[in-house]
């Protein structure tokens, strides 16, 4: 008898190797806890600003709208979920993200942050922390995390750090 229930953990356990999906059971519920247009609410609209670079203040205000694959110039990454490649069975560690194309106008009397933009933002499970990268026409990137309707550890860049910049909803 206890030789059977030996027998029985070991085969659930090969299989549980051969397969790591086993032990999981999503039964097609979704991961996330928000929806399109809890992510839209989240991110686009006005936004108030200031940036320093190279020691100066440059207030600015950006207006963020949800753009179209198609109406990208700048060709979406492309970023396969789990598209690495491992000789030993990878055990389910994917990440469920959401990605937003978004383009906008960023306004200042500055001319280092003035123009249209355009980029993404990517959040994972919930909206607690959402990610944005915008790229200038000129090549800057600004790079940040939005929480709690503010973003204060923004990171602007070209080839080398320029400044940093932190914003809030108007």
């Amino acid at each position: 008898m206890i030789a059977k229930q030996w027998l029985l953990v070991g085969v659930f356990g090969v299989a549980l190797v051969g397969n790591p999906y086993l032990g999981c059971s999503h039964a097609g519920a979704s991961d996330f806890t928000y929806a399109e247009a809890d992510m839209k609410e989240a991110v686009l609209g006005t936004w108030q600003g200031s940036a320093d670079i190279d020691g100066e203040s440059v207030p600015f205000s950006l207006v963020l709208e949800q753009a179209s694959l198609r109406s990208r110039s700048i060709a979406p990454k492309v970023q396969p979920e789990c598209g690495s490649r491992s000789f030993v069975k990878p055990a389910a560690a994917c990440l469920s993200s959401s990605d937003m194309p978004v383009t906008g106008m960023l306004s200042s009397e500055n001319p280092a942050l003035d123009g249209a933009v355009e980029g993404h933002v990517q959040a994972f499970r919930t909206l607690d922390s959402v990610t944005l990268t915008l790229t200038l026409q000129d090549g800057k990137v600004l790079t940040g995390t939005i929480e709690k309707q503010a973003l204060g550890d923004g990171r602007v860049s070209a080839a080398a750090p320029l400044g940093t910049f932190s914003m809030a909803r108007r």
